[in-house]
């Protein structure tokens, strides 16, 4: 079993130590039992310096967008989903800790490597899904259209899509791959959560020091947009979207970050909700 803290990999253990130390918080978002048993994990099988690197910076973001991508998919239930596919899913484990109504099946793409370290954690603890949860070996720069496809996803039905600290990794033009296959494989009705970044993120100082602390851990962000809504318009979804910082003003997790950022001038990313 390898532990993924290298490159995009270990975005996945920082984003479970997130959700772990939110675990403890008198004042949590949400709970995760498994993010501790991931973290644990990591721990013993190789140093996390750099994931520290990228963890202390960023630990609030993760955790208020956890709760926001929680609610989305709530919300995404509610209005008849019973379809689920997660893209670049990490140690995500929404497939255990959210209520799903009966029949909903969860697909969960990521990279192999991910899974061999994922499944294993999850097999000890022996914990048992609200859900069909299919796991799909893939990668996003591959076909993952035809991986899902084969794994049971149908195109026919409503679809929700999460797609979670995933577009601004990928290279240029590669995200617009990812949207286009997207909206190929989502029936009327189907929904879409996700973020990505701003063009001008690459050029802001007060970015920098987060940029930098991806970039020591081979994970730098690759790609952005000029504009989330108009992005997504492309290609027929409407949407809503928030400037990153939004969820943190309404759980009152507002940092000095986030002020520096909002005083800064214009978005660096957004978090958007999609519906087609």
């Amino acid at each position: 079993m390898r532990t993924p803290t290298a490159g995009v990999g270990a975005t996945a253990v920082v984003v479970a130590a997130a959700r772990a130390a939110e675990n403890r918080r008198p004042d949590r978002l949400f709970h995760d039992p498994l993010a501790e048993r991931f973290l644990a994990e990591a721990c013993k099988q190789s140093t996390l310096e750099a994931v520290e690197v990228v963890r202390h910076p960023m630990e609030h973001y993760f955790a208020i967008r956890t709760r926001f991508f929680d609610d989305s998919l709530r919300r995404a239930r509610a209005q008849g989903c019973r379809q689920v596919a997660v893209l670049g899913a990490g140690l995500d484990t929404r497939a255990f800790r959210l209520d799903w109504p009966p029949g909903t099946r969860v697909f969960e793409a990521d990279l192999p490597e991910v899974f061999a370290f994922k499944e294993p954690v999850i097999e000890a603890a022996g914990a048992e899904p609200t859900c069909d949860r299919i796991v799909v070996a893939t990668d996003l720069a591959a076909d993952w259209e035809a991986a899902l496809l084969r794994a049971g996803l149908d195109p026919g039905l409503p679809t929700a899509w999460l797609i979670e600290g995933v577009l601004c990794y990928l290279p240029d033009k590669a995200d617009d791959g990812v949207l286009a296959g997207v909206t190929r494989l989502s029936a009327p009705g189907s929904r879409m959560a996700g973020e990505h970044v701003s063009h001008r993120v690459f050029t802001d100082p007060v970015a920098r020091p987060m940029l930098d602390a991806l970039e020591s851990v081979g994970a730098p962000w690759l790609s952005g947009v000029e504009d989330i809504g108009a992005w997504l318009g492309a290609s027929g979804w409407h949407s809503e979207t928030v400037d990153l910082t939004d969820p943190a003003v309404h759980h009152g997790r507002i940092t000095p970050v986030d002020r520096r950022r909002i005083a800064a001038g214009p978005t660096r990313g957004w978090i958007f909700q999609a519906w087609n």
